[in-house]
């Protein structure tokens, strides 16, 4: 007797609703180009639950002959092709039957790719119901086949009606049994998932009579389904017509083609299923095992992530397994254990056995032991099971690093190997990578398969191994590595043939510095991104929906950074763009554009109303359409009864403090920065320190102005808090222009350069040598490291080519001319027309102004507090302590001394001190201190150090301080003890700079003029210091303070000096210095 026809679409439609089948979708859009891109839009969409009240109306009306009609259709596509319907009244007529297959000769069916009913020796009756007593129907239907005495052998019976699955097995169990012919039931659920998962809807939509509008579609055939399309119907029509004799590997290998083929247009199981069968039964007549094998894996492959069947791929893995211990090779082992991780993936999603699995893996673990086995068999076993450890440890959280270096090792020494797919081996690396978020381990490993990878094809195959990486960062969001792993795509993808991968890395790029707040570095890769896309648009025609992001993208820049003028250049491309591409009408386009505007009036909220500049911007907005700038403003500027009637109401609501307590403004990372005529200046924070270049403005010095800025966001990117200390609050750089040659050079301090340019011979080359003199300079005066500066630059372009990155920025003007021309508006008088209206101010100005509300996240992990702008006045000065003074009967308060052995680099210091209490900022503290060691009562620790306002330490923030130490070594405590007297009778004495000689001697000759009020000293004992103390960095790791017997082993010092000892220790070993 044959078989039931296996009817498991009925469990497959539960098992898709499950939430574990997240994998099926995951692997879809992992490997989109294997699927089908055929897009079909119906006008009016057929639901399921419509589809199930027709079929209970053709129950109810007696439809008998309308469901025959689509069930006829439906076998013919799914189940065999064979078939032939009987004539007659409604319900199989005379005939007994409502339709039977017809027999085909078998040199014929074995090409086909359906079920056995198509050969001979196979006879099916088909019996089609829609009853609602569907039992007693099959019953009397199964009888009448029988008794006809045809030879059927076997009898499908469709019912309209939902069967319950288990009840249907029974039935169908029953009848088999008692009538020794197959019985096969199909019903209403099987309908409806042929229809809606099994492509044939249009079946229903024409057989079932739904009115037109749901028949009535858009086909948009995509590219990969058309070539899949005429390649299979040009195969099938040369397998019909082939002749085939004993062994025919081509044959064998094209029948397996054909299922791939069917497999990607994502046609019914049904067919597909059969393409398959028909190619393993070739392939038993006329194949070779090696083919066998493939047929089964892509089959196991194919019902696991197109139908879902994990059944169904066990059955195919146990053929494999039993192939592979026969013909064990790399071959063999690999695609068996990409089944197995299938398996893993399923049990993990509660679709498989968590036991038969095990047993699998312990089998797969005997063949690794075996001593027949071959070297590159037994290495790729050892990567599988180091990778399948590996997911474990993912899959329960545990820290994967031990493994990660293990599987390291591994595909090192596999790439010795040409059995062991490389390539292999670098997909699952990406995979994993996916659930690993930030791995030191993982790092390196993308570094390693990315040289080998460039060693053993070339450096745009390395550098896509990081540029994928960098796709994955940028989602968790993880910016700081993902520009790591963009440095090296920035050179590769300049070859032929790879411009959307370089405009991706490039926006990539501009997306992860802008979300590190780097304004000027992702300005510039954004630009130079739009560049590439501009060609396209100007060449070709075709507006990208990747431009018009760039475009908003560059806009939001310019408005976060107050940079109006720019702003308005690239609105205006982006509206220029927009209008062709008709995008500028999209309700998104609109909205993107009112909340940018809306976010100008409140840079406006708090801007100085009273400049001149201000005035004449409401009809320039009026003219750019930005509605709420325009209306804003002239409330603001006092010309209520301008204002459009739409925005009236506002202005009762305080319309100015309403714009000022939008949380806007802690996005905001400058205040608002008119370009003007004559000198500007545009400025960044990068770890901390603010930049700030200042210029006569002009297009090719605004450029200038914005490269400098970009190569020194881009330079300080990547370093993480400690590993590179800027110890300057500002960095200062003129540009001046030159007719002679460009030179960087630096000013009368160390935070102050001079850039002089000569702009018509500047290019990239001499700006590299002008920026790498400017970084020998900064990086040696202004920051501390670890490493020498020339080592630690070596190391991050190895690591993470920061030198590619810094060029590919160097002509950021030509990016920037191809964009908007080289004659774009650099000045806000360029917007202005000759009849605009002035508003001059006539409003009350006094307004709340608000400070910087945005924490700088990003740019301040370290706080730094120094107690002057350049250091090296300090080496110059040559500072050799304290003196005190006093008039004899301590009328007056009294007078420390810092001698200096230069006095007028200390006369620098002290006046720079005094310009600041003049400003109100905060200024310096001094703090004295007793007893530092035992041996030395009378010694003492004078520590020059900056006030530090707690207010302005942001919490979870580094903080480093830079002061200066002196050890007074008196003979005896009587000086101090005076000041500490005198001191303490005032509550605060005066500073001022004197002159020490060699034999150090106090001239006593001093200008108390330019002496300060210094309101702060603390006088304390050693002992008292504690960790978190004010005066913890007056003490050195190898003091021995003196301590209290009765406090010997409480005194707070005691875990400052540990804590202290240790942190020398660890700079010792990591050499940290000045660099």
């Amino acid at each position: 007797m044959e078989k039931s026809i296996v009817n498991d679409t009925l469990d497959l439609e539960n098992n898709q609703i499950t939430p574990q089948q997240d994998i099926f979708s995951y692997y879809r859009r992992l490997r989109s180009n294997l699927f089908s891109d055929t897009e079909v839009v119906y006008e009016t969409k057929l639901t399921p639950e419509l589809f199930d009240l027709k079929l209970q109306q053709l129950s109810q009306d007696k439809k008998q002959s309308e469901f025959e009609n689509f069930v006829l259709a439906l076998a013919v596509r799914l189940v065999t092709p064979n078939i032939k319907p009987q004539t007659g009244p409604d319900g199989g007529g005379d005939g007994k039957v409502d339709g039977e297959t017809y027999p085909v000769d078998k040199a014929i069916s074995d090409k086909w790719w359906v079920s056995e009913g198509s050969t001979v020796g196979h006879k099916w009756a088909i019996a089609i119901s829609v009853q609602k007593n569907w039992k007693s129907k099959i019953e009397g239907d199964v009888k009448k086949v029988v008794e006809t005495g045809r030879g059927y052998t076997k009898v499908i019976f469709f019912s309209s009606q939902k069967i319950k699955s288990s009840k249907r097995q029974e039935v169908e169990d029953e009848l088999s049994k008692q009538y020794g012919v197959a019985v096969s039931i199909f019903d209403g659920k099987w309908c409806s998932f042929a229809v809606f998962e099994q492509g044939c809807y249009d079946v229903a939509t024409e057989k079932l009579n739904f009115s037109e509008e749901y028949r009535r579609k858009t086909v948009k055939e995509g590219s990969n389904d058309k070539r899949r399309q005429e390649e299979l119907k040009k195969l099938e029509n040369d397998l019909l017509s082939r002749q085939v004799e004993g062994l025919d590997t081509d044959y064998v290998d094209d029948l397996l083609r054909s299922c791939l083929l069917s497999r990607g247009l994502e046609r019914p199981r049904m067919e597909t299923e059969g393409r398959f069968n028909r190619a393993q039964r070739e392939a038993d007549a006329h194949g070779s095992s090696v083919q066998r094998f493939n047929i089964t894996y892509h089959h196991a492959w194919t019902s696991f992530f197109w139908f879902h069947d994990v059944d169904a791929m066990y059955a195919d893995y146990l053929k494999l397994k039993e192939y592979a211990n026969m013909h064990t090779t790399v071959h063999t082992i690999e695609l068996m254990t990409n089944i197995l991780t299938n398996l893993e993936n399923a049990t993990r999603a509660g679709l498989f056995d968590s036991e038969r699995f095990e047993a699998e893996v312990q089998d797969l673990k005997t063949i690794k032991e075996r001593k027949d086995l071959s070297q590159a068999s037994r290495l790729f076993l050892e990567l599988f099971f180091s990778e399948h450890r590996l997911l474990q440890m993912v899959h329960c959280a545990q820290d994967p690093t031990s493994e990660l270096k293990t599987l390291a090792e591994l595909i090192k020494t596999s790439a010795n190997y040409p059995d062991i797919s490389f390539d292999a081996q670098i997909t699952f690396v990406e995979i994993i990578g996916c659930m690993i978020d930030d791995n030191e381990e993982y790092e390196k490993l993308i570094d390693n398969i990315s040289e080998i990878s460039s060693q053993r094809k070339s450096e745009v195959e390395g550098a896509i191994i990081h540029f994928n990486r960098a796709q994955t960062l940028i989602d968790k969001p993880q910016y700081k590595s993902v520009v790591k792993h963009l440095g090296h795509c920035v050179h590769a993808f300049l070859k032929e043939g790879y411009e959307t991968e370089l405009v991706k890395t490039y926006g990539y790029m501009g997306i992860a510095l802008y979300n590190l707040e780097l304004p000027y570095s992702a300005k510039a890769y954004l630009v130079k991104a739009a560049s590439i896309l501009v060609k396209e648009f100007f060449t070709k025609g075709t507006i990208s929906h990747l431009l018009i992001t760039v475009l908003w993208k560059l806009c939001e820049i310019e408005l976060m950074t107050g940079r109006l003028v720019m702003y308005l250049n690239w609105r205006e491309l982006l509206f220029v763009i927009a209008h062709n591409g008709q995008e500028i009408e999209s309700k998104e386009f609109v909205e993107k554009d009112i909340l940018f505007d809306g976010g100008w009036a409140c840079h406006f909220a708090t801007a100085d109303l009273t400049r001149e500049t201000i005035s004449f911007l409401p009809d320039i907005f009026a003219r750019c359409d930005m509605h709420i700038s325009e209306n804003y403003l002239k409330y603001a500027l006092g010309y209520q009864e301008s204002v459009d009637e739409q925005f009236v109401n506002l202005i009762t609501d305080d319309w100015g403090k309403l714009l000022r307590q939008q949380p806007i403004h802690k996005q905001f990372l400058n205040s608002l920065n008119i370009a003007e005529e004559g000198l500007n200046s545009i400025s960044t924070l990068a770890k901390g320190c603010r930049f700030t270049v200042s210029y006569e403005n002009s297009i090719r010095s605004q450029l200038v102005a914005e490269t400098f800025l970009a190569t020194v966001e881009t330079l300080l990117a990547t370093f993480d808090t400690l590993e590179l200390v800027v110890m300057s609050q500002g960095i200062q750089v003129e540009i001046i222009p030159t007719d002679g040659q460009s030179e960087l050079e630096r000013g009368e301090n160390g935070t102050k350069y001079i850039f002089r340019v000569n702009y018509d011979t500047l290019d990239g080359e001499t700006y590299w040598r002008c920026f790498a003199s400017f970084m020998a300079h900064f990086m040696s005066l202004n920051t501390v490291s670890y490493e020498e500066v020339m080592d630690l630059i070596a190391q991050r372009h190895e690591k993470e080519k920061i030198i590619d990155r810094i060029i590919a920025l160097l002509e950021l003007n030509n990016a920037v001319y191809y964009v908007l021309g080289d004659k774009f508006k650099y000045s806000i008088r360029q917007w202005k027309n000759a009849n605009d209206k002035t508003y001059v101010c006539k409003a009350d100005t006094k307004e709340e102004i608000l400070t910087d509300q945005n924490p700088h996240a990003e740019q301040r992990g370290m706080q730094i507090f120094s107690i002057s702008s350049t250091l090296e006045w300090w080496e110059k000065a040559g500072w050799t302590g304290v003196c005190f003074m006093y008039d004899r009967w301590s009328a007056t308060p009294p007078i420390v001394g810092l001698a200096f052995k230069n006095l007028e680099a200390g006369i620098k210091i002290i006046h720079e001190w005094k310009e600041k209490i003049a400003k109100g900022e905060p200024s310096v503290e001094l703090h004295l201190i007793r007893g530092i060691n035992k041996h030395h009562p009378s010694w003492y620790r004078a520590c020059v150090t900056p006030e530090i306002p707690l207010s302005h330490i942001a919490e979870g923030q580094c903080v480093a301080v830079i002061c200066r130490k002196h050890t007074m070594t008196p003979n005896d405590t009587l000086n101090l003890d005076n000041f500490e007297r005198v001191y303490s009778q005032f509550g605060s004495c005066r500073l001022v700079a004197v002159a020490i000689d060699e034999q150090m001697h106090i001239n006593m000759n001093i200008n108390f003029s330019e002496a300060i009020e210094l309101k702060k000293v603390i006088i304390a004992d050693a002992w008292k210091v504690s960790v978190h103390g004010p005066t913890r960095n007056a003490l050195e790791w190898d003091d021995d303070p003196i301590i209290p017997e009765s406090e010997c082993t409480t005194a707070p010092v005691i875990e400052l000096m540990k804590s202290l000892r240790e942190t020398h220790n660890k700079m010792e070993n990591k050499n940290f210095k000045t660099v």
